[in-house]
């Protein structure tokens, strides 16, 4: 039976098992996918151990995306290019790392419309989600980018290549109405702070679209204001369902029924 799993710490709460559990099971493929929690403290250890177990392949989630890196012998270019690594295979006694968050991103908002050189779009948080979908967006479209974060610094170091824009969140709440697309990538909105939002979007223009990456919940008070204020929306459930549909092809050759992934995630978050 081929093995595969998903790394992190927390994993508990990881829904990746049943969307790729549901595909191996519809094509009957003599296959598994669990989730292993991994201690920060001892990932060195772990993560050998793991990749001597026989695993053919694995996801990486929050906080090893980047502690990866010395154990991989190639990156593909946009893992190399944003420092980290979501996706991993094997091949031939080598460790292939790929990041499939970006482009699996960028599927999911051309799903409400083609991003054009007209499009103005504003990324929130400046952390490794966003980086990936900066490089997705940097690569695949011509729009103009402006990352914006807490302190600009990390948001000038990202955009320092390009000829794209960097602003404090403050700034950027200023100039909400020159934005066609505003993606949110921080953590706010989960759980813990699940009654905040990183940026007032008082000023945003009707028919913005408002992307926010969490997608449980499945609203959050982004995408809250964001409707109120006649914003388009969309939660990260395409971008889950596409990261993860983007690495079972990297792992099998196969590309997966994308509805019946999207299906057992929902199941799993009761139906939302």
């Amino acid at each position: 039976m081929e093995k595969y799993v998903v790394i992190g710490n927390p994993i508990r709460h990881s829904l990746s098992p049943a969307m790729q559990n549901r595909i191996f099971q519809e094509l009957g493929m003599n296959a598994e996918y669990n989730s292993v929690l991994i201690e920060e403290d001892t990932f060195e250890t772990e993560i050998k151990k793991l990749m001597d177990s026989g695993v053919r392949g694995f996801n990486i989630t929050t906080p090893f995306k980047e502690r990866i890196l010395p154990f991989l012998d190639e990156l593909e270019d946009l893992a190399a290019a944003s420092g980290a690594v979501n996706t991993v295979l094997k091949k031939e006694n080598k460790w292939y790392g790929f990041n499939t968050d970006g482009k699996g991103y960028l599927e999911g908002l051309e799903e409400i419309r083609s991003i054009t050189k007209e499009d103005s779009i504003l990324i929130t948080g400046a952390g490794g989600a966003s980086k990936a979908i900066y490089l997705a967006l940097t690569t695949h479209t011509d729009a103009k980018i402006t990352v914006a974060n807490r302190t600009a610094e990390k948001a000038i170091e990202m955009t320092k290549d390009n000829n794209h824009q960097a602003l404090t969140l403050e700034e950027a709440e200023k100039q909400l109405a020159d934005f066609t697309i505003i993606i949110q990538t921080t953590s706010i909105g989960l759980e813990a702070s699940k009654n905040k939002s990183p940026i007032s979007l008082a000023n945003v223009k009707r028919g913005t679209i408002c992307s926010d990456i969490i997608y449980n919940p499945a609203e959050t008070a982004f995408l809250k204001e964001a409707k109120k204020n006649g914003a388009i929306t969309q939660n990260g459930l395409p971008m889950f369902v596409n990261q993860g549909a983007l690495a079972f092809e990297i792992w099998t050759g196969i590309k997966p029924e994308r509805s019946l992934m999207k299906e057992a995630v929902l199941e799993q978050l009761g139906g939302n």
